[in-house]
């Protein structure tokens, strides 16, 4: 059970900082957004490799074996991160002051790419 704790404590870290309705900002735009977005890949890469440390340790060698073969293991951490993503914009929108953009979903899923590409050392 403690195994699924670290990605649902972070997602939780996510869903508490996408409900403010005012984030600290810069005075400057360009470097704002910068900062910003650079946050949003952080957190997902972040998640990202939450989960995969998660799907790993939960399923038996066994089972790990034959879900590798079939790239499933690989892919699953990815969908999660896309609709906690999906799930975190919706929920932006309810927030007074947050817009909800599907820029941000595409921030996000470069994290986890980002994530992916390190964690398999292509980059």
């Amino acid at each position: 059970m403690f195994v699924y704790s670290p990605p649902v404590l972070w997602a939780l870290l996510i869903f508490i900082f996408s409900s403010q309705q005012l984030l600290p900002s810069v005075e400057f735009s360009a470097l704002d957004f910068v900062l910003k977005k650079t946050a949003h890949i952080f957190v997902y890469a972040v998640l990202y490799l939450l989960l995969f440390r998660t799907v790993n340790k939960s399923l038996t060698r066994q089972r790990a074996s034959k879900l590798k073969n079939n790239s499933r293991l690989l892919y699953l951490p990815i969908l999660i991160c896309l609709v906690y993503a999906v799930s975190d914009e919706i929920h932006q929108y309810f927030v007074p002051g947050r817009f909800a953009t599907l820029r941000d979903v595409g921030f996000d899923m470069l994290g986890v790419g980002i994530a992916f590409l390190k964690k398999y050392k292509y980059i």
